[in-house]
Formats: structure tokens, C-alpha cells, sequence
């Protein structure tokens, strides 16, 4: 009794698995006519956890109807992301303020590139004096200040880690996170005192 019942939980499992998979995988034609570049870039992205046999074919098919940002999903399925790192440098150059925030990320990160810290810096700070950068949200500013915050407190760069965190203590608006960076600037004074 106890190995049927456990068989059809397995079976149960299983369809309600595949079931899950299939409605969060809608089937799209990719040579549809009326296919826009977000829905292949969404097909992009889906693949990469619901059809990965599909995820070059939908990811080229993004890239070629103008989503450069979709390579780096093949960066990340062939290890190889050279392709994205160029296209975000091309981008960058070209004055998109989205390229230099991804390439400051990239660089921060160490993503298909040698990790250069002093190059994130630069660009992350390039993204917050960019020209086009008047709309940013709050939340925008914010999630970049904590990006530098932590690059900042790696190197030990107290005194720049100390403006971050300024910044990021009077515009975070959860409460939880604002005390947890309060926190942290006890911490950074102690290190700026020594």
C-alpha cells in the first residue's frame, strides 16, 4: 500500500511538474510575422530555465531584431560572452546609459572579463553624472550607491564607502535595509577614526 501510494505521488509529481513547466513556456513561432522584439527577448530569457534545447535560436532571433542585452544569456549558456561584452561597449560608447551601468556591473563582477574594480568605479560613477540621468528613480540611485558602497568597502575606501552609504541611509526607503546600513556606517566611521 505505502509503495502504491508513493508511486502515484511520484506520477502526481511529475505531471503537475510538467504541467508548471509548459504554462510558464508558451510556444510562440519564432518565425511569426507579428513577433516583436520583447516577446522573443521574454522567449529568450524563459529558455534559459524552461527550454534551454531552445535558448540560442530564440536568443539570436532576440539579438537580431535589435536586443543586444539577449547575448548574454548565450554568454552564460556557452560560457563564452564575449559577444555581450562587446555590445555593451559599442553601446556604452554610443551614449546608452543602460550599457554603461550593465558594463560597470560586468566589470564589478568579474562577468566574461577580468574583474577591474577601478573600472566599475569609473563607470557606475559615469552612469550617476550621465547627461541623460535626470529621470532616475530613487530606487535607481539607490540600488547604484549600494553597488558602489560594496566595491568601496572591499578596497577600503572609507572615506568614498562613507558617502555612499550616506547617501543610500537617507533615500532607502525600507526600514529594514536603512538600519542595516546604520549599522554599517558605525562600522565605516570606526575604520575612517583608525
Amino acid at each position: 500500500m505505502v509503495r502504491i501510494s508513493l508511486f502515484i505521488l511520484l506520477v502526481l509529481n511529475s505531471i503537475c511538474h510538467y504541467v508548471q513547466a509548459n504554462s510558464l513556456w508558451h510556444a510562440i513561432d519564432i518565425n511569426d510575422p507579428n513577433l516583436t522584439v520583447e516577446q522573443a527577448a521574454q522567449q529568450c530569457a524563459k529558455s534559459s530555465m524552461f527550454a534551454p534545447y531552445s535558448l540560442e535560436e530564440w536568443c539570436e532571433k532576440a539579438y537580431s531584431m535589435g536586443s543586444w542585452k539577449s547575448l548574454l544569456y548565450i554568454g552564460y549558456y556557452t560560457g563564452d560572452g564575449t559577444r555581450y561584452v562587446n555590445e555593451a561597449k559599442k553601446n556604452a560608447q554610443a551614449d546608452d546609459v543602460e550599457a554603461i551601468k550593465i558594463l560597470a556591473w560586468i566589470y564589478s563582477n568579474g562577468s566574461f572579463v577580468e574583474r577591474d574594480l577601478s573600472q566599475s568605479i569609473k563607470l557606475y560613477n559615469d552612469y550617476l553624472n550621465h547627461k541623460k540621468n535626470k529621470s532616475l528613480t530613487k530606487h535607481q540611485l539607490v540600488s547604484v550607491h549600494k553597488a558602489l558602497y560594496n566595491i568601496y568597502k572591499e578596497l577600503e575606501f572609507w572615506q568614498d564607502a562613507s558617502k555612499s552609504l550616506q547617501y543610500i541611509i537617507n533615500n532607502e526607503d525600507n526600514d529594514i535595509e536603512k538600519n542595516f546600513f546604520r549599522e554599517e556606517m558605525v562600522y565605516i566611521r570606526e575604520r575612517l577614526s583608525e
